[in-house]
């Protein structure tokens, strides 16, 4: 085998187990940082998408309380009526709205649903009579028999409400809204899409009111969940019910501002195939980029060493020749390498002595 060759394959070997090695390291870390990323991943859109839905809900929240606190008499029916009206409460958002007198009688309401019948025992009235008021969702029930359903699902409501008072700020009634929860719904599942993440609200008593994806009751014993209704705000990697491995992150009250707390938490979890993409087309560039890397350095080295190797070819040729006694042609004097110069002075030193013999 010649030494070139030799050689070549020396420095290929090498160059191999020494990417080899590298390649091994970036897949090992490349684990780790998928980890992390995926935390950060799931911590930022989950909070992206609470402070989105409960800033939607506050936008809502802030017109009911500034039309309560913009009544100031309850006598002129008509006008009340006018002002529900004006307030856009027939709209997708809006179910029905309302303005109930102290004694829970309903004055004026959407479409005069409700109106003139008692309102009393509904938590968003006693609610409302004394602060402000956000109430978890429900289904409808004194609305059940006077509004449609909205296909298999029933009607379901979030209540807001807040105190009615008169100059003297005494309070004369409640101004109560009922939002529709589909509208709700929506909201949650398009940010949901568009953040890539399946998204869980757990009220207090730790009941799921929605989810973005299936789930059994075994969900309910998930880290994440149970965090969630211990109001822990943390990261969780586990095992979900469906057996794929998920980053969970728990956003423990979702509020905004002056917005009335519904008791409610969020878990959203991020879909592994989300980053498993972007890391498998890594890992394989990786493992492309070695092989090519180690196929340059062979080749490289391979021209960079004929160049060095020929002339020590040249002179061991000629110093064959010159032991056999067989003529030779005269091999110039390389001084590039100091080795190569050494056998060249040799060969030069040999040449000049068979000369000087001949004569």
């Amino acid at each position: 085998m010649q030494l070139r060759t030799l050689l070549t394959l020396v420095v290929g070997l090498l160059s191999a187990l020494a990417l080899t090695a590298l390649t091994l390291a970036a897949a090992a870390n490349l684990s780790t940082y998928r980890s992390e990323t995926a935390e950060t991943a799931v911590r930022i859109r989950s909070q992206a998408l609470g402070a989105f839905l409960t800033r939607s809900l506050y936008e809502e929240w802030g017109r009911i309380e500034r039309s309560a606190a913009s009544i100031r008499d309850l006598r002129d029916f008509d006008a009340l009526q006018q002002r529900v009206d004006s307030m856009g409460s027939t709209d997708e958002k809006l179910s029905w709205l309302g303005v109930a007198a102290a004694d829970g009688t309903v004055l004026a309401s959407s479409r005069g649903m409700l109106r003139g019948e008692n309102v009393a025992q509904r938590p968003w009235f006693q609610q409302g009579l004394v602060a402000p008021f956000a109430g978890d969702v429900h289904e409808a029930v004194l609305l059940a028999r006077l509004m449609q359903s909205e296909g298999d699902e029933p009607l379901r409501f979030v209540d807001f409400s807040a105190p009615i008072r008169n100059a003297d700020g005494e309070v004369i009634g409640v101004l109560g809204a009922h939002v529709n929860w589909r509208w709700v719904r929506t909201l949650v599942e398009e940010a949901a899409q568009l953040l890539e993440l399946d998204v869980f609200i757990v009220n207090r008593e730790g009941t799921i009111v929605l989810s973005t994806a299936a789930f059994d009751e075994r969900t309910a014993d998930m880290n994440s969940i149970l965090a969630a209704r211990r109001g822990v705000r943390a990261v969780f990697e586990e095992t979900w019910p469906d057996g794929l491995e998920y980053q969970s992150f728990t956003v423990p009250d979702l509020t905004y501002a002056s917005l009335p707390s519904f008791g409610w938490s969020l878990v959203a979890r991020l879909d592994p195939t989300v980053l498993s993409g972007p890391q498998k087309r890594f890992q394989t560039q990786l493992v492309l980029g070695a092989v090519l890397a180690t196929v340059c350095i062979a080749t490289a080295f391979a021209l960079i060493s004929g160049g060095i190797i020929r002339p020590l070819r040249r002179i061991a040729g000629a110093l064959l020749a010159q032991v056999k006694g067989e003529p030779t042609d005269y091999v110039r004097e390389h001084r590039r390498f100091k080795e190569v110069q050494t056998l060249s002075e040799v060969l030069a030193r040999l040449q000049s002595d068979g000369a000087t013999d001949r004569r």
